[in-house]
């Protein structure tokens, strides 16, 4: 007898197919019957939750994020605003499930869906987060930053850069050089005393 699942459990067993087959063969090579496959299910019920193959891959991207925000959240409830950017930023930085996952997309080319898929995630998970700590450090006077929007792209700017710093094969002590490079430049753009903002960004 076909056992009934909750909903939630067959979406995340669906994703968890896809991350799996698109880490491994590639988001191009596979198909939406590879992922039924796998997961065990009919081509139905993958149309049931997902109109699209791009749609599953917007699911895995975005339970990434929500994870890191949760994370984030957790460990940082009572912490001044410094503290709180610099667990931010150490979440968004730790090894994950999905870096597989963008390297195979960005083998195959896959540029603008990857930065279209990001955007949705800084623009509806991780800005709200930005907006309350630099809200948060402004009212506690250790960051000057009143135009918060306009800071907040500039912030993804350098995020961005240390992305690609943690990802390049070079030697330590040029990594160490940018990401200290990288710090300074996020004391400016939100008007931290020199020095005060330290994270930790490991080589992937």
């Amino acid at each position: 007898m076909r056992v009934r699942k909750d909903p939630k459990v067959r979406q995340e067993e669906l994703i968890d197919a896809a991350l799996a087959l698109f880490s491994s063969a590639g988001y191009k090579k596979t198909m939406i019957v590879d992922i039924v496959k796998r997961a065990g299910v009919a081509k139905g019920t993958f149309f049931y939750y997902f109109s699209t193959k791009e749609a599953v891959l917007e699911a895995i991207c975005s339970r990434w994020a929500i994870e890191i925000a949760a994370s984030y959240q957790r460990k940082s409830k009572a912490h001044t605003a410094i503290k709180k950017l610099q667990s931010f930023i150490s979440e968004l930085m730790l090894p994950s499930q999905v870096d597989e996952l963008i390297d195979k997309l960005w083998d195959e080319k896959e540029f603008n869906l990857v930065y279209t898929i990001w955007q949705q995630q800084v623009e509806s998970i991780f800005n709200p987060l930005l907006h309350e700590i630099i809200e948060q450090g402004n009212q506690e006077g250790s960051m000057q930053a009143p135009h918060i929007k306009e800071t907040i792209a500039f912030f993804w700017s350098t995020v961005d850069c240390l992305f690609d710093v943690a990802f390049l094969k070079e030697p330590e002590e040029v990594f160490l050089i940018k990401v200290k490079i990288a710090g300074s430049v996020l004391e400016r753009i939100l008007g931290i005393e020199e020095g005060k903002l330290e994270f930790i960004v490991s080589k992937v």
